[in-house]
């Protein structure tokens, strides 16, 4: 339209609008309010005020704002001040290469509250993934429990994909057809989110949360050329360095790549084959009791 658009830049917010501002499509389409999410999660709306010096809204109480306009036709090196042709660390563990036309923001205001504290989020690390993961453990488990009802249990986005390359599909088979069904529901996680590249299928007594078990399930329950589903040619991630033809010479674009599933659930009609051992649970409490007895009659010795 060649004219700016006013927008406000607000740091320093409360968790469940940072949750909400990292849905995207196609669980919230284009011109879907993320805010609402975040109203959901915390119940009740959030709250918005004027901007004082453009015609548009910023997030009430939000430590610090900055209120400015992206002007139409101007892009400046991302790099321009270092000009090394790289850019911040990005969320998957490497130093991203640097935009050559990137738009530019002219501030026409900045409103604090007193005494602001000014808020960051760098990846890689827990925090970036976690705010990443939980929308897409959300998207996934609710279009399987929308395609295949009662068979998805639980989904974890794995911190060591960014909350988005890798995700542990934690599911429960109720009969022989659920065999099939597993695989359906790695294929619709892969449809639903597309920046996936691979997932893991584990079983319901197997702790998704838990690398070493879910690692575990793989050793036991898995075998390479049995269980394993390659799909290549797929758009990825761009931010991948291993999405690239430099990588990978049958690619023609970067952000492509082979995704894959790795099937390490046990077959429904091999179930009383693969029985975890259990303990019993044990009272610690005589023990405890006599541990505090013999510390008393210690201390007291002395």
């Amino acid at each position: 339209m060649d004219k700016s658009l006013d927008i406000s830049i607000n740091i320093g917010l409360d968790p469940a609008i940072y949750i909400g501002a990292s849905f995207e499509a196609p669980i919230t389409p284009l011109g879907f309010n993320e805010l609402s999410i975040a109203g959901g999660l915390r119940k009740k709306p959030v709250e918005l005020v004027d901007c004082i010096s453009i015609q548009q809204k910023a997030i009430a109480r939000a430590e610090i704002v900055i209120e400015g306009e992206i002007l139409p036709h101007v892009r400046i090196k991302e790099d321009k001040n270092s000009k090394t042709g790289k850019t911040m660390p990005e969320f998957l563990g490497y130093t991203g290469n640097a935009n050559s036309l990137l738009p530019i923001v002219k501030v026409k205001a900045v409103t604090t509250r007193k005494n602001p504290i000014l808020q960051t989020l760098i990846g890689p690390g827990e925090e970036h993934a976690n705010l990443v993961g939980i929308p897409t453990e959300a998207s996934i488990y609710l279009k399987c429990e929308e395609s295949i009802p009662g068979l998805l249990k639980n989904v974890y986005a794995h911190s060591a994909g960014g909350g988005k390359l890798l995700a542990i599909l934690q599911v429960k088979k109720r009969n022989q057809n659920d065999d099939g069904m597993t695989r359906q529901a790695a294929i619709i996680a892969l449809a639903v989110y597309r920046e996936l590249k691979n997932i893991i299928l584990i079983d319901e007594d197997v702790d998704l949360f838990d690398t070493n078990d879910v690692l575990w399930a793989m050793q036991t329950r898995y075998s390479g050329d049995l269980d394993t589903i390659f799909i290549p040619g797929i758009t990825g991630h761009i931010l991948d360095p291993s999405q690239s033809p430099i990588y990978d010479s049958r690619l023609h674009t970067k952000g492509s790549t082979t995704k894959t599933i790795f099937d390490c659930t046990v077959p429904y009609n091999l179930k009383k084959h693969f029985i975890r051992t259990k303990f019993k649970k044990i009272n610690p409490e005589p023990w405890i009791k006599n541990i505090i007895v013999k510390n008393k009659t210690i201390k007291n010795h002395k």
